[in-house]
């Protein structure tokens, strides 16, 4: 990566310093525009329907679980309070609350990348959780989750996990690998992640929302004769592509009714719904409309079958006026944001934007975002949105930018 963008980059960031959200990005709603509301009331979301299912008997004997804390996490992330630790974003600099880098290997690794960010708060540590999927010569790994501790007094800070994740459909066939019975790898482009009451539901593109119980952890053996194999032998050995740990699909939902694609899931501040959002790449075309689903959550976390809402963001950006892009999302009252990638226009060398929308509003309100930026995650404690960028250094360079694969945190209030 080159030493000169950045500076320029930082540079830049630190002139942006007391901008208004009209100077951050010049492509920004005019003030009519933005504010511009009319009386509304979200849509009833006639025809989905939340179908739930338990997959949970797999592991129901034979099996001992571990819970977060039980953990030995391996790895060293790259951080501290200073978030000019991490280099080169497309972020004011009064907006920066916190940087995180991955160790040198999951930095620049192309097998992996990151999507769903989530987190939180056991036995006193705060944690963050990130979903990746695996790519290229090592698809047939599935996904996988990192715990990474956050809390700077804690003894393992700043240091992280990968745990594979793997439910109960064993393939009929496999390439690459041995596969023995009881799980295999899950192979889903693990989105948006959010976290409720020590679960986590994981957006399933065309399914809906897979489940997982952070309690349910489970150590499996390793060593260099492991790398080839996954699931359980004859003999009751547990196998999982050398990952010492795996995290077994406890449940889904199956959503129906054209709720789908879901790219991203989180959960809404009032903490009693889910948010998902439907990607698309920016087409023009008018029939493309991404939308926005609300689904009801109990207090145990379950979805209801009832009560489901959406809207359809605007997004003067695009020729048809519709949010395209749409890769995390955060709910908030009446207002929603979103981190949004693919932009027909580029801003400080990035064409990702966080986007702002009120219910009824006739536009997003638009903020300058890193390239590749992906899922949105809020710590109401300390006014932090988190967000992650996917990409390995430089592979956004046809694109006209240098990129590196960061977790980051702005301060959520200057935002709204």
């Amino acid at each position: 990566m080159g030493t000169k963008f950045y500076i320029v980059c930082f540079a830049v960031c630190v002139l942006s310093i007391g901008c208004t959200e009209e100077d951050v990005v010049a492509d920004a709603p005019t003030a009519s525009e933005k504010e511009a509301t009319t009386p509304v009331q979200n849509l009833v979301a006639s025809g989905i329907s939340v179908n739930h299912s338990y997959s949970d008997s797999y592991i129901s004997s034979g099996f001992s679980f571990l819970s977060p804390d039980q953990l030995d996490k391996n790895r060293q992330a790259i951080g501290g309070s200073s978030y000019t630790e991490v280099y080169g974003f497309n972020v004011p600099e009064a907006n920066r609350a916190r940087g995180i880098r991955w160790n040198s290997g999951d930095e620049t690794t192309a097998s992996w990348r990151p999507q769903g960010i989530a987190g939180f708060k056991k036995n006193g540590i705060r944690y963050l959780l990130i979903t990746w999927y695996a790519r290229n010569a090592s698809d047939y790994k599935g996904s996988r989750i990192t715990l990474l501790d956050i809390s700077p007094s804690s003894s393992t800070y700043l240091m992280y996990r990968h745990i594979l994740l793997v439910h109960d459909v064993i393939p009929s066939s496999v390439s690459g690998y041995t596969q023995y019975g009881s799980y295999a790898p899950l192979n889903l482009h693990a989105g948006g992640v959010a976290y409720f009451n020590d679960k986590i539901y994981i957006a399933s593109t065309n399914l809906g929302m897979r489940v997982f119980d952070l309690n349910k952890i489970v150590e499996v053996s390793t060593g260099s004769s492991t790398s080839t194999k996954c699931g359980q032998d004859s003999g009751g050995n547990l196998y999982a592509f050398n990952y010492r740990y795996i995290l077994p699909q406890m449940e889904y939902y199956d959503i129906n009714g054209g709720a789908n694609p879901f790219s991203t899931i989180q959960l809404n501040e009032e903490g009693n719904e889910f948010w998902t959002a439907q990607y698309s790449h920016g087409s023009a075309s008018s029939s493309v409309v991404p939308k926005i689903y609300g689904f009801p959550i109990d207090s145990n976390g379950t979805v209801l079958n009832s009560g489901i809402e959406y809207f359809i963001p605007k997004n003067s950006l695009f020729a048809d006026d519709h949010a395209h892009g749409m890769q995390g999302i955060f709910r908030k009252g009446s207002r929603t944001w979103l981190s949004c990638t693919g932009s027909p226009s580029s801003s400080y060398g990035s064409t990702a934007r966080l986007a702002r929308y009120t219910d009824g509003a006739s536009n997003t309100v638009r903020y300058r975002w890193p390239y590749g930026a992906e899922s949105l995650y809020y710590e109401k404690q300390y006014d932090y949105l988190w967000s992650l960028t996917e990409y390995e250094p430089n592979s956004g360079a046809a694109n006209g930018s240098q990129v590196n694969r960061c977790i980051f945190a702005v301060h959520f209030s200057n935002y709204e």
